[in-house]
């Protein structure tokens, strides 16, 4: 078990439950919603942990023990948990669904929380960027008192951060970062663009032309022929990192009627509110079946401007003028209350407690910048009435309370009205609750020679519910948000399980102590069935300095609500078609181009963005046409298994010295999973896999993906192994004062997965966004009031597919390279990185603690991710770099 306490945490930087355990060596890429490509996301300024690169719905988080409050998609969002009520922080790296049910799949996390304070203490933390954005500013109060007989904490704590601007910094400033500034851009911009114009204009069919800034967009003299030129870049308009306001309020206390009898009880409401924004909308009409008709008067090829051949046009135009907005208000309660206590029986002493708890999020979301179709299409049909003016509808069939909108024109030109009648106002409900009653006894049940036979049983029940609502409107289609179906379901579980600790030897040659664990959980749900999980654990002592240990666990992933309940949804996914000849696999990988061929496709097919233009990158485009997402009541869990051997070394000759040493391996079995876009197309023509190219359709005519359907189901497996390295030095103390070594480290020696038994095995390990190293060390010193903490934080060096220079070059370092089970696969180093880290504090005479600090010392920037393009970051930069230096003071007063 890796342990954090109060005190170290008070030592960095971070204001933040989530930041805290993301820079854990053993956490994957941070699940913090620094990304706004998740804007339309229900849980959009939540923060999540990726324990082992193995998913946020794979790890458990508890508090005191017990079940944090998840979302219906599984997932505990750690930005509701107060950072000054925590004591200390423990993470289970190994499986444990043993102990503790579905969920522990990759570890757990367990926050425990403040026990004993007397006083009052009063605390504030402000920290900007050295950009002067991103200001985070928390403040709490912490009251307690102890008696004899009882204990009670309160605390109350305020947060707010600044978001931070993508065009703020350099590498987010342009979608592929600065040294590709044309790359990634839009041709759906700020002025209409005609799609289907006269032959002659630009874009791939010749026949697209842009509107002349500030121009009358009803005179097609106006027009210029579209070029690269034209195109908008959105991270103009877009956050790199999001904004947020929390306020939070806990209370926790115990009372001990008597010796062998207490009552607790803890309570917690916390209220979020974050805002999100990305560019706005990029209207194409075509892909809603919106056209400007011949007849309209803001048609400038149309009948009303005199043409003698009049066509509807289909066009594009990005609604800048309102960016997307999303403002996500998230409250969560919790109670638990419980009885406690111990009873003497022959001799042994029985530790027991019943336990009830009660979590519940209730969460609003609202998203302005969306267009309601219904309106629009109303109001593009506009005809110049008798009286001079422009109306919606026909001659004598006028559409009242309508207003025209010259959707062509220019930001700023059509008017407040228009706006806001086209405009959508969206509003989305969800909620989830969790209900859980526990019962559990420990104790000795008799003497074996080497100690005492100890066990611990217990019984639980636990009963989740949840739905989402998405708005009325929004759930027809008829906006341009993605249309999703509500979710609404609930299930519940009881488990029972036991745990034996066996003293095996004692005080032998060798063998200083043996000790045997075995557990096991019955698991009774009421959706899918049983199962029943075992986990086995030895350690030995052969020494008294030099501990050996090894586990092996069963572990199970119960399907969420939202897997088994949640609707069919619209996605738009970022993808690269593997059968485009320039950036795609068939550029490359013989079979890959003769699969593509077969498929009905020539050797020159192109996969194109928005306006039908070829794409200019390996970051492929976004999908044109809606893509499914969706449910399976039929889900069946995952299963796995966790297998972990480790040496624990503290030699007495060196005091204040320990090193260990672990080897994992994980295992997960009937995977849950929609799989991506890309790893469908890939199945399909690199594996040769039916069932994957069954997944899609290809539009007859031009030969771009359609209708593909990456719904969930029980697929494949998935497999890591590595070690953790971890190791600290208390130095004897000095002249100089008192100084502590630190280092925490996780290698990974393989991380590979299967989508079906046809398809090919791909190996992950080293490729984005698995590091096969991350690094943490730490010098602490003291003197006196005096004390320093230097850390760093070491993010080993990854490949990734090539983007630029497919043939070799800065850009694609591997051209040639082969990867395992893939095949050949054009690859790119991405080099590694460092961000150092400094606090200094002081401890003034009148019980007051003052830091001054700053994360990324150096102002390092790490390496551009081209792959990160519309995956995990929005940005070609991993969300889990620095985006700036971090200057903060932090000061506490108790009182």
């Amino acid at each position: 078990m890796f342990t954090i306490d109060r005190a170290q945490i008070e030592k960095q930087g971070f204001a933040t439950v989530e930041d805290i355990i993301n820079h854990l060596s053993s956490a994957g890429t941070a699940s913090v919603n620094r990304s706004t490509v998740l804007v339309s996301n229900t849980y959009g300024g939540g923060s999540f942990v990726d324990m082992r690169n193995l998913g946020v719905v794979r790890t458990l988080v508890l508090v005191d023990g017990r079940r944090w409050g998840t979302d219906v998609n599984g997932r505990t969002d750690l930005a509701t948990i107060p950072v000054s009520i925590i004591e200390r922080v423990e993470v289970l790296k190994d499986g444990a669904s043993a102990l503790y049910g579905s969920d522990a799949i990759a570890g757990v996390v367990n926050i425990v929380t403040r026990k004993q304070f007397d006083g009052l203490q009063a605390s504030g933390y402000v920290g900007q960027y050295d950009q002067g954005d991103g200001t985070t500013q928390s403040y709490d109060l912490t009251l307690g008192n102890t008696t004899e007989k009882s204990m009670l904490v309160f605390d109350a704590s305020y947060q707010k951060v600044d978001p931070v601007w993508a065009r703020d910094r350099d590498f987010s400033k342009y979608p592929f970062g600065p040294n590709h500034m044309n790359v990634g851009t839009s041709p759906v911009g700020p002025g209409g663009v005609l799609v289907n114009g006269p032959t002659g204009g630009g874009g791939s069919s010749g026949r697209q032309w842009k509107l002349n800034p500030g121009a009358d967009p009803t005179n097609f003299a106006n027009y210029h022929p579209l070029s690269e030129g034209d195109y908008y870049n959105t991270n103009v308009q877009q956050m790199l990192a999001i904004g947020s306001e929390r306020k939070a309020i806990f209370a926790k206390g115990r009372y001990d009627f008597l010796p062998g009898l207490a009552f607790r009880a803890d309570a917690l409401y916390d209220e979020r509110v974050s805002n999100t924004q990305v560019a706005g909308y990029p209207l194409q009409g075509n892909s809603f079946g919106i056209v400007i008709d011949k007849d309209s008067y803001y048609n400038p090829l149309g009948s009303q401007h005199g043409y003698a051949t009049p066509q509807s046009l289909q066009f594009t135009r990005r609604i800048t003028d309102v960016p997307r907005v999303t403002d996500n208000n998230l409250k969560t309660y919790h109670f638990a209350t419980g009885l406690e206590g111990y009873f003497e029986l022959i001799g042994h002493t029985y530790n027991w407690d019943v336990n009830y708890l009660y979590n519940k999020i209730d969460g609003v979301k609202h998203l302005t910048g969306n267009l309601n179709l219904i309106n629009v299409k109303q109001a593009l049909g506009p005809f110049l009435d008798t009286d001079g003016k422009v109306k919606c509808g026909k001659p004598g069939a006028v559409i009242a309370g309508c207003v025209p909108w010259n959707v062509l024109a220019g930001q700023g030109q059509y008017g407040a009205d228009a706006l806001n009648y086209v405009l959508a106002d969206i509003q989305d409900t969800y909620s989830a609750t969790t209900k859980d009653y526990s019962a559990n006894i420990t104790g000795d049940l008799f003497e074996l020679p080497a100690g005492a036979l100890a066990f611990a049983a217990g019984y639980e029940s636990r009963h989740e519910s949840g739905y989402f609502r998405p708005d009325a409107l929004s759930s027809t289609g008829n906006t341009t948000n993605n249309a999703a179906q509500p979710t609404n379901g609930k299930y519940s579980v009881d488990e029972f399980y036991v745990e034996l600790s066996v003293p095996v030897l004692k005080d032998l040659p060798f063998a200083k102590s043996l000790d045997l664990s075995v557990a096991g959980r019955h698991s009774d749900y009421g959706n899918f069935g049983t199962t029943t999980n075992g986990k086995f654990g030895l350690t030995w002592r052969p020494i008294e300095d030099l501990l050996a240990r090894g586990s092996y666990s069963e572990g199970f992933r119960a399907p969420t609500i939202n897997d088994l309940f949640g609707g069919t949804s619209q996605t738009f996914d970022q993808y690269l078609d593997p059968c485009d000849a320039k950036y795609g696999l068939a550029a490359t990988d013989a079979a890959t181009a003769a699969a593509c061929g077969r498929a009905g496709l020539a050797s020159t097919f192109r996969q194109t963005d928005a306006a039908g233009n070829p794409i200019k990158s390996g970051g492929g485009a976004q999908s044109t046409t809606a893509f499914l997402s969706g449910s399976n009541r039929n889900l069946k869990p995952e299963t796995s298994t966790s297998k972990t051997l480790g040496l624990v070394y503290s030699p007495s000759y060196l005091p204040g010295f320990d090193i260990s040493l672990d080897w994992y391996r994980i295992r997960i079995q009937n995977l849950v999973s929609g799989v991506s876009a890309n790893t469908i197309l890939k199945d399909c023509y690199q594996g040769g896999d039916a069932s994957a190219c069954s997944r899609f359709q290809r539009n007859p005519t031009t030969g771009q993906v359609i209708n593909l359907n990456r719904s969930l189901g029980n697929t494949g497996w998935e497999e890591t192994d590595g070690y953790d390295l971890a190791m600290n030095y208390r130095l004897p103390e000095t002249v100089f004062g008192l100084f502590k070594l630190s280092m925490d480290a996780n290698y990974i020696s393989s991380f590979s997965h299967q989508t079906n038994p046809s398809a090919k095995v791909i190996q992950d390990n080293g490729w984005y966004p698995v590091w096969r190293i991350r690094a943490n060390t730490g010098v602490d010193w003291t003197y006196g009031d005096w004390g320093a903490t230097w850390g760093l934080r070491y993010y080993s060096s990854f490949k990734d597919a090539c983007r630029f220079d497919q043939s070799g070059g800065p850009e694609c370092s591997m051209p040639n390279y082969v990867s395992p089970g893939t095949g050949k696969q054009p690859a790119t180093r991405i080099g590694s990185v460092s961000f150092n880290d400094l606090q200094v504090h002081y401890n003034l005479p009148w019980k007051g603690v003052v830091a001054v600090g700053a994360n990324n010392v150096f102002d390092r920037v790490g390496p551009m991710v081209y792959g990160a393009n519309g995956n995990l970051s929005q940005y070609s930069y991993h969300p889990s770099y620095d985006i700036g230096r971090l200057w903060y003071v932090k000061y506490s007063q108790k009182f």
